[in-house]
């Protein structure tokens, strides 16, 4: 399969029905089907770390205002399990923060996207498409057209989800040590 550099240079000579007997107006609609239940799978799944990530902030919040380790001073403490148990929490918190932080691409990058994509916001926003142009382009576009730009777009939304997605499970791991680090300290002012 080659590689296209441009919504225009997708060969429309290519038959748009499969080889499994289906209509062709068959396969255009379980195509696009596809494609747009994907896409909204993508956005579900990106609220859905989102969300993730607001928990492990919520429960980092409750350890730092009410766990057993006191955040800002706590006598039975060593200064390395403090600044330890500290600094895993700030490190969890900047990670959660990194995977909510939203995600678009630059200028530069949105004028070239605008080439390969006519579906997603960074892509109609880019100075490259004007309101005549996308006009235009919805006007004369051909069905092909219109799924390989919405399955560009799912590309790029899948590559934003796997990236929130490693932000967050660092931020669990820490949120985990963290929590052992503080049922430690309880454990261990229990015994004592």
């Amino acid at each position: 399969m080659k590689r296209l550099d441009s919504v225009n240079s997708i060969d429309l000579n290519l038959p748009l029905q499969g080889s499994e007997g289906l209509d062709k107006n068959y396969t255009s609609r379980i195509r696009s089907q596809y494609l747009f239940a994907q896409h909204q799978s993508l956005v579900t799944q990106s609220q859905f770390a989102d969300a993730k990530a607001a928990a492990i902030l919520a429960i980092l919040g409750l350890l730092a205002l009410r766990g057993p380790i006191d955040i800002n001073t706590d006598s039975a403490v060593t200064d390395w399990v403090w600044y330890t148990y500290v600094g895993l929490m700030v490190l969890s918190v900047a990670f959660c923060l990194l995977a909510i932080l939203p995600r678009y691409p630059n200028r530069k990058i949105r004028n070239e996207a605008a080439r390969v994509d006519t579906w997603s916001w960074p892509s109609l926003s880019s100075e490259r498409l004007n309101e005549m142009d996308y006009g235009l382009y919805m006007q004369t576009s051909e069905v092909s057209h219109l799924i390989y730009a919405v399955a560009h777009a799912n590309r790029s939304i899948a590559n934003i989800l796997l990236t929130k997605f490693r932000m967050l499970r660092i931020a669990l791991f820490l949120l985990l040590t963290t929590t052992a680090m503080a049922l430690a300290h309880l454990l261990y002012s229990w015994w004592n």
